[in-house]
């Protein structure tokens, strides 16, 4: 331990001594390493780490699946829940909730009204989590029974910031959209379950759903289900018997679920599994990145190793063996490596804090739980990870200049002036080989970042089908008692935009159901008029919307064919429908949809508290009277799905999102617009106030935020590499001073000097090349599932970027090939 402590100080002393090349070689060490740790911490948090649920690897959700549906994981209808949770064998608990469409409470009372996320949950919810509350208590059966009093849990947070903490909220009574309800507990800060659309902050009863009608329709899907394994049962066990149930449940209702299948899947699977691909990408990226840092710094050691040939000769000629040479000059390396590591922490504590500005791992409908950014941190496993890594880059860059030079040539080096070795030939093809490798492996990333740029850059060249600037967008949610009449809902909207369209700047204002790139959507199957009626399975699908008549104007939607809507679009009038292009494309071919007739399967129903729905298709009839031009609603990258847009006047919606068209900045308006939604309702909030643009751009967080640090990771691989072919040719003209001027002095011009080098530097650039072109071939096809209309063989990019890559070797080549050129041939000859 003494003679380590030795080395140490020893080897920190001759670091001091040299400390541009100590400062150089721990910031490009500290740059690979805290690049690595920054990505291993999210890639930590959200793939390796359990989440943070009891005993998380037992949790499991079932999907109804159906191969010949978009998405193929469905949710589940009523009846087919309520026999899995009461059939099955293989689970512990059973739950279900469903968060998705209309579940948004106003929650009035003390302050300002404020518009929260509600999850309608079974009673085994909490259960099926093995969570407590740190307040009260959680459902009991007889909770999620008809009939059965309002009841509420609400999370920490809203607990924290609505009521302050106080303790005595259990047993109180809070108004959720007009409606009192007893709060029963309180949920840990660490508890957020569902995520989407937001962070649920309340909790009721499945029984109080206020569509309490869809609890008997086998054909409305809206409950996700969660259940726990049984101990001992496996994944395998549990999927072989949900495919019994499921043919049970085809058997006794057929209509509503042939073919229709179940799928059990672990929560974590499900929740990572999107996001997944990117990060293992990401790791990868950044690995290159370090291994091109440590070739870097290797060949920095070898050619300071070189100037210290004298000390370490004198050391081996006072008794030092081999061994003993080796440990020190590996004890320096690794010195530097954990001073890169230290600096490199702080880059990763910086790099972690910026990643949470960066919506790129947001909950979706089939992924309802995501790694929150405050639970990405530098832990225990990422310390260490940390720290592992600096040791074996320490050793990797450290070990062949160390066993380089372990074994000197005394008698050479000991020669006055002389530190020329019997080993140059091959000290030479090590940093040779070193630089080839940086070439190689910073051509791997480049690649792999221009195919990101590329299809980066194609997404946002994709026409969303609408025209987001000046435009202002937020979200209504009227409460159920107090707008119980569609009069009492239109009648809100109406005087909103009377209101509203006299503010300065406003052009036009509209309102829709679901925004697009809202994260929210809605299909459902149809009827067309004319044509044989099929089985619920069979039925046409498109996603449906409730807009206003001026909507399509505000959001600049072309109308194709035919008319929008109009203010006679009403309860009294002809009920009507608009279509957009990918509709009638699909279902209508080239005849002309307008003036066809069709029917949502939901307008047919007319559903009841105490049995299931009766079908009137007559009653749902629609004339569709428009096309409008397709928009991609779930994202940029979405292929674009049929929808059908009916008048929100014959079928108003208590959730709405309204936008705004002005000629003034979009923010500005804001606080005109709360006003105005006061002014009608004082217990009315408004909620996700944002701009149009905003939405858009947050749309392709995830694409921006790889292509953003492959590219960053690209860059910085190509500046390492390129020092690194500097530092190898400029080494090379010292060392070959003597050479030039024998050369000089027997008639070599200056072009020719220049041409010896940067031939030289380019045949090695050129191996890098095709070693890297073989690599990113094999390499790339990793990103096969991140890329938009780019193959992952794209040629032009293997052939652009390999040519900027020649091109940098180039100028990096010339500037030492430049200086030996004008070397004096007298000089040089007195060089030795």
């Amino acid at each position: 331990m003494q003679t380590l402590f030795q080395d140490l100080r020893y080897g920190a002393r001759m670091l001091a001594k040299k400390p541009g090349f100590t400062f150089i070689a721990i910031l490009t060490l500290a740059l690979g390493i805290g690049a690595n740790t920054a990505i291993f911490s999210i890639v930590n948090a959200v793939l390796l780490r359990p989440l943070p649920f009891h005993e998380p690897d037992n949790l499991v959700l079932l999907w109804q699946k159906n191969s010949q549906h978009t998405p193929s994981q469905m949710p589940f209808a009523f009846p087919n829940f309520n026999d899995i949770r009461e059939q099955n064998q293989s689970f512990e608990n059973i739950a279900a909730w469903s968060s998705y469409l209309n579940t948004q409470f106003n929650l009035t009372g003390e302050g300002q009204p404020l518009l929260i996320q509600y999850a309608l949950v079974s009673a085994d919810f909490f259960p099926v989590f093995g969570v407590q509350p740190i307040l009260g208590q959680t459902f009991a059966p007889e909770d999620d029974q008809p009939g059965s009093n309002r009841i509420a849990v609400i999370s920490y947070g809203l607990w924290q910031s609505r009521f302050a903490a106080d303790k005595k909220i259990v047993g109180q009574t809070i108004t959720l959209d007009g409606n009192s309800y007893t709060v029963k507990g309180v949920m840990p800060q660490s508890f957020a379950f569902p995520r989407f659309p937001k962070d649920a902050e309340i909790w009721i009863p499945l029984a109080q759903d206020p569509n309490f009608g869809r609890r008997f329709s086998p054909a409305t899907r809206y409950l996700n289900v969660l259940a726990r394994l049984k101990p001992g049962v496996q994944l395998q066990q549990a999927q072989s018997e949900m495919d019994s149930l499921a043919r049970q449940i085809q058997e006794t209702r057929p209509q509503f679920n042939r073919e229709m299948g179940i799928q059990a899947t672990l929560l974590h699977q499900q929740v990572t599994g999107a996001i997944a691909p990117a990060l293992l990408v990401l790791l990868v990226a950044v690995g290159l990145v370090l291994l091109i840092a440590c070739a870097n710094v290797a060949n920095l050691m070898l050619a300071r190793a070189m100037s210290r040939q004298k000390e370490i000769a004198i050391r081996a000629a006072l008794g030092a063996s081999r061994w003993r040479i080796f440990r020190q000059l590996l004890t320096e390396s690794l010195v530097l490596a954990f001073a890169g590591c230290l600096l490199g922490l702080f880059i990763a504590l910086w790099a972690v804090d910026l990643f949470a500005f960066v919506p790129y791992n947001q909950a979706t409908y089939l992924s309802p739980y995501t790694v929150a950014h405050h639970q990405i941190t530098l832990d225990e496993r990422v310390l260490l990870f940390s720290i592992t890594l600096s040791l074996l880059t320490g050793i990797l860059f450290g070990i062949a200049p160390a066993w380089q030079f372990s074994k000197p040539n005394v008698n050479s080096a000991l020669k006055d002036g002389k530190t020329r070795t019997a080993s140059g030939f091959s000290l030479n093809r090590l940093r040779g080989l070193l630089v080839v490798s940086e070439v190689a492996l910073s051509l791997v990333l480049l690649i792999g970042a221009g195919l990101m740029i590329k299809s980066f850059l194609r997404l946002q060249n994709v026409d969303p089908g609408f025209n987001p600037e000046n435009v202002l967008t937020a979200q209504i949610s009227l409460p159920r008692s107090k707008y119980d009449k569609p009069e009492k809902i239109t009648a809100f909207y109406q005087q909103l935009f009377e209101r509203l369209a006299n503010s300065p700047g406003v052009q036009s204002i509209g309102a829709i159901s679901s925004l697009p790139l809202s994260n929210t959507d809605n299909d459902t199957s149809f009827f067309i008029d004319g044509q044989p009626t099929v089985e619920p399975q069979d039925r046409p699908r498109t996603h449906d919307r409730t807009v206003s008549p001026d909507y399509f104007q505000a959001m600049g939607i072309k109308v194709l064919q035919g008319r929008s809507f109009t203010d006679y679009d009403n309860a009294t009038g002809k009920r009507v429908a608009l279509i957009n292009e990918a509709m009638a494309q699909r279902y209508w071919g080239d005849e002309n949809p307008v003036g066809k007739r069709i029917a949502l399967d939901y307008e047919t129903m007319r559903f009841f508290t105490d049995r299931p729905p009766e079908f009137n298709l007559a009653a749902g009839m629609r004339e569709i009277v428009g096309v409008v031009h397709n928009i991609k609603h779930t994202g940029l990258e979405s292929e674009t799905q049929p929808e059908m847009y009916v008048p929100y006047l014959q079928h108003p919606e208590r959730e709405m999102s309204f936008v705004v068209r002005s000629t003034l900045p979009p923010d500005s308006l804001v606080k005109a617009v709360r006003n105005e939604v006061q002014n009608i309702d004082a217990d009315q909030s408004l909620a996700n106030v944002q701009m149009m643009t905003q939405m858009l751009s947050d749309s392709v967080a995830k694409p921006r935020f790889n292509f953003l640090l492959l590219g960053i990771f690209a860059a910085l691989a190509l500046a390492l590499a390129m020092l690194g072919v500097y530092g190898v040719m400029s080494y090379s003209v010292t060392q070959r001073t003597n050479e030039i001027g024998v050369r000089m002095a027997l008639g070599a011009q200056s072009h020719d000097v220049m041409k010896l080098f940067i031939q030289q530097g380019m045949w090695l650039a050129l191996a890098g090349v095709a070693i890297g072109l073989a690599a990113a071939f094999a390499l790339t096809r990793l990103m096969k599932n991140l890329l938009f209309g780019v193959s992952t063989a794209d040629s032009l990019t293997f052939i652009v970027v390999s040519l900027l890559l020649m091109g940098v070797a180039l100028v990096a080549c010339f500037v030492p090939a430049r200086r030996a050129a004008k070397t004096d041939p007298m000089v040089a000859l007195r060089y030795e």
